[in-house]
């Protein structure tokens, strides 16, 4: 009879146990990527009665006769199942899709959470906002990786450095049926004839020096033969400007110019003097600076009296160039397309950085510059490789867990990549609080990886593995789990009433 009074009190202990998981999984419905428990339950002690005899001869066997002592818990499983996945629009937060976790540390000590809704902190650290454990990864330094994994740390106000351009992309198509341009072409009077109006064509881009300084660059093509056209940079786009403060209460009547910084070469018409106002006050002239002091400008037109003008020098190579810089000729095949031997450089000088030395990619066949009878599309200028300098502005986070910047000069560059770990018994990690989890001894070891490099995870920015406790499943377990305390608790009154009757039969 203490039998089945000692069996009822296991079942009341343990059901209640169970009702214990039950209510913790329904506290944390809505907890960052929680993870459902399990209660499972086992036999416990039997008391053998009677053992099992074998069969002999003329007879079967007997089995043994055992009396069971009741139940005990078989184990509290942790149900690892992906939970789903909830937008928040936050770069911070991550979501893991596969069985992985993020590793995060506090000190030497590695910890691990499927939980992705981090935080930066004053230092740029990445970090869990429940604990200011720091998340993990790989860092990157000007692009290129870092051996080891560390902390993350998000360099704000990180600069990076001005790339000069050294490439650019000529690709489009000039006009096969325009007309062969007729007279000196450095004349803006020939070029603006309507005769020369559809045989010639110009493209600008803006392109950087060592500094990060733009200067725009303008290419003007013009047609010379059938299937010929030359190309030069325009003198005008390429200017350096100087601010010339003129002096009297008068209207000035002229201005020496300053000697122009080395590097810089004079042709003829490539001197304009502007006001403040951008009108022009001088006709354009030819100046030599060969020998003596700078010229003076005389003005053609009134200027107003202490005034600023600007005195415009305009960048020309000095010196004789290789062929193909700064002007030549592109030679195209009866079908149209760019001879390929054909090679193009941009080459000038800048004060106070180095030379600017650009080669112009043609590109091939019918995607680079071509000449057909078509004016749906213009020779143009692009994908040039450089830029001014910048300063870290944003950032986001891929699948593959790169962490990329947005600098404010337009440029990107990886900052890290955050880590992942796979354990061979993931349900074997001790849970600590926080959203942690801890290696055991039937864990196993975490394998690091990357997302889909050495892990079969990936991850989603601006979501959060939401809990992947099923109300419904958890309401069901609760019915049972309170008709099992019932059943217990009707074992131990029944037993109680059955000792009450032996207890009066002495009377």
């Amino acid at each position: 009879m203490l039998r089945s009074l000692f069996a009822g009190v296991s079942g009341l202990r343990n059901n209640q146990v169970r009702m214990d998981v039950i209510g913790n999984n329904i506290a944390n419905v809505n907890t960052v990527a929680f993870k459902a428990g399990r209660v499972t339950f086992k036999e416990g002690f039997a008391q053998l009665l009677q053992g099992a005899s074998r069969p002999p001869g003329d007879q079967g066997g007997i089995n043994p006769i055992q009396i069971g002592l009741g139940m005990q818990i078989g184990s509290i499983d942790q149900i690892f199942n992906q939970g789903n996945l909830e937008t928040t629009g936050l770069n911070t937060d991550v979501a893991i899709q596969g069985d992985s976790f993020f590793v995060v540390r506090k000190g030497n000590q590695s910890f691990y959470t499927r939980a992705g809704n981090f935080q930066v902190d004053a230092l740029g650290q990445l970090v869990s906002p429940a604990n200011g454990f720091i998340v993990q990864g790989r860092m990157y330094d000007n692009g290129l990786p870092l051996d080891g994994i560390q902390d993350i740390k998000l360099p704000f106000g990180q600069k990076v450095s001005a790339r000069p351009t050294t490439e650019a992309k000529l690709a489009g198509n000039l006009n096969a049926s325009a007309p062969v341009f007729q007279g000196n072409f450095s004349d803006p009077l020939v070029r603006a004839d309507p005769i020369n109006e559809r045989a010639w064509t110009e493209t600008q881009i803006g392109v950087f020096d060592s500094q990060g300084t733009k200067h725009d660059v303008k290419l003007q093509m013009w047609k010379t033969g059938p299937n010929t056209w030359d190309w030069r940079i325009d003198p005008i786009a390429s200017a350096q400007r100087f601010e010339v403060e003129t002096d009297g209460d008068s209207p000035p009547s002229d201005v020496l110019l300053p000697v122009p910084p080395a590097g810089y070469g004079i042709l003829p018409a490539n001197v304009r003097v502007y006001s403040t106002t951008g009108v022009e006050y001088v006709s354009p002239a030819d100046f030599s600076f060969s020998a003596g002091p700078p010229p003076a400008v005389q003005f053609t037109s009134t200027m107003p009296s202490n005034s600023m003008i600007r005195v415009g020098y305009f960048m020309s190579p000095t010196g004789t160039l290789p062929t193909g810089e700064n002007g030549g000729t592109f030679t195209f095949d009866q079908a149209g397309i760019l001879n390929t031997n054909v090679t193009a450089s941009l080459n000038f000088a800048v004060p106070g950085a180095n030379p600017v030395r650009i080669d112009l990619q043609l590109g091939g066949g019918v995607n680079g510059l071509t000449q057909f009878a078509s004016t749906s599309s213009t020779a143009v200028l692009r994908d040039q490789n450089g830029y001014t300098a910048g300063t870290l502005q944003n950032f986001s986070i891929d699948r593959f867990g790169l962490i990329t910047g947005f600098f404010t000069n337009g440029t990107t560059n990886p900052l890290a990549r955050i880590v992942l770990a796979d354990f061979n018994n993931p349900s074997g990690l001790l849970r600590i609080g926080d959203n942690m989890l801890q290696e055991s001894a039937n864990s196993g070891s975490g394998v690091l990886g990357f997302a889909l490099e050495g892990s079969q995870s990936q991850l989603t920015s601006g979501a959060l593995e939401m809990s992947n406790v099923d109300l419904a499943q958890e309401f069901t377990n609760m019915i049972v789990a309170q008709r099992g305390f019932q059943a217990n608790g009707k074992v131990v009154s029944t037993s109680d009433e059955l000792l009450q009757e032996l207890m009066q039969v002495k009377r």
